[in-house]
């Protein structure tokens, strides 16, 4: 597609008698011209009464819709108990003005819709009194021990301060002129490329209609597994079980949350937080060198450490990492899905999230992907 480039023009702010004008002009484009880049015109563009039909067969392309607003007057709140708008109300001559404007963004002819029309809307702002606070804390510096001449270590204290987070919406209404109209460009080529954006568009529109009535296997799947999110986590949240302390910077577990007997002596140094399916995902060695395997509720190896992370187990499935890819094994450290992804998340009803490079996906336990369209 041939390129094209928008010049915008400055908006025009007029002074007159004691009435305030406030020229907003705006150009809204026609639906597939958003990314298409328009020359402008040097002259301005001129005002045609032809209709759409005619100006077609003349090889004009419609390009956009253009309207200059000229607010003349407003009120604010008690202001507006007396507030009228009259057509004999100062305003200025916008023509020209919205000629130019058309030229600017690439425009030969405007067809007027409307030529100083008066119209009268609302308008808030909200810069009324507050109505909502909220007590916000932050954290003050201070010198909490102070050298020969310096502060030899700081400290912080937190403090309350209330702030508003909602002011009162103020309504108004303002009087406004309306100069407005179609703007069409003598462009052959212009015309190819916009029957063609037309047609790529109702493809696309027909591709997500068929998308509705005959959704993806990725679709169902997602809709499937985020629909079973809230039901998995109530069931792994009310399992008992063996609950995660930690000693120092090492961890171990106890018999229960409310329960003070160990059980499993603090010896790891990571944990996926209490059991699941009878088995525990933990980590020894250091930082970046941690190794993760499994233990029993007895703390004998399952699985010995030998993977760089791990998930706990969900339907008979943890995720691992090996080499940098993510894979699924099972109670006997068995690759049942082979590592190849970037990111792996734990089985729900039969499915589970992965992801391959910034692209998401989902698996079934027989380890079809199913990527993101």
């Amino acid at each position: 597609m041939k390129k094209y480039l928008i010049l915008i023009g400055p908006l025009l702010f007029l002074l007159s008698g004691c009435a305030i004008f406030s020229s907003n002009i705006t150009f809204t484009p026609v639906d597939g011209l958003r990314d298409v880049k328009i020359s402008s015109r040097t002259a301005p563009a001129k005002i045609s009464t032809e209709s759409d039909k005619i100006l077609e067969t003349k090889e004009y392309a419609y390009i956009g819709f253009v309207r200059l607003e000229d607010e003349v007057k407003s009120c604010w709140d008690k202001e507006c108990q007396n507030f009228v708008c009259t057509d004999n109300l100062p305003h200025k001559d916008m023509t020209k003005e919205v000629l130019e404007k058309a030229a600017a963004v690439g425009g030969d002819l405007l067809v007027l819709g409307s030529n100083a029309k008066l119209e009268r809307s609302s308008i808030q702002k909200d810069s009324g009194p507050c109505v909502q606070w909220m007590d916000k804390y932050i954290e003050v510096p201070y010198c909490c021990k102070q050298g020969r001449g310096y502060c030899e270590s700081t400290c912080y204290k937190t403090q309350r301060r209330t702030v508003c987070t909602r002011q009162a919406t103020i309504h108004g209404v303002k009087c406004s002129f309306i100069t407005d109209g179609k703007v069409w460009r003598h462009d052959p080529e212009l015309i190819k490329d916009l029957a063609r954006i037309k047609e790529e568009k109702k493809l696309k529109l027909a591709e997500i209609e068929r998308e509705k009535k005959f959704p993806s296997k990725f679709e169902v799947m997602k809709k499937t597994y985020e629909a079973n999110i809230p039901k998995a986590l109530k069931e792994r949240i009310s399992i008992l079980g063996p609950s995660t302390i930690k000693v120092g910077d090492k961890y171990g577990f106890q018999e229960a949350v409310w329960s003070k007997k160990i059980i499993i002596a603090p010896q790891y140094t990571d944990v996926r937080h209490g059991f699941s399916e009878g088995l525990a995902a933990v980590a020894i060695g250091e930082k970046y060198k941690k190794l993760w395997g499994f233990i029993d509720n007895t703390g004998q190896w399952v699985i010995r450490p030998s993977y760089r992370d791990a998930s706990k187990f969900y339907e008979g499935l943890a995720s691992v990492k090996e080499n940098d890819k993510y894979g699924y094994i099972d109670k006997e450290g068995n690759f049942i899905i082979k590592p190849q992804f970037d990111a792996a998340y734990s089985f729900i009803e039969g499915i589970a999230k992965v992801k391959v490079g910034n692209k998401e996906g989902y698996i079934n336990k027989a380890g079809e992907l199913f990527m993101e369209p």
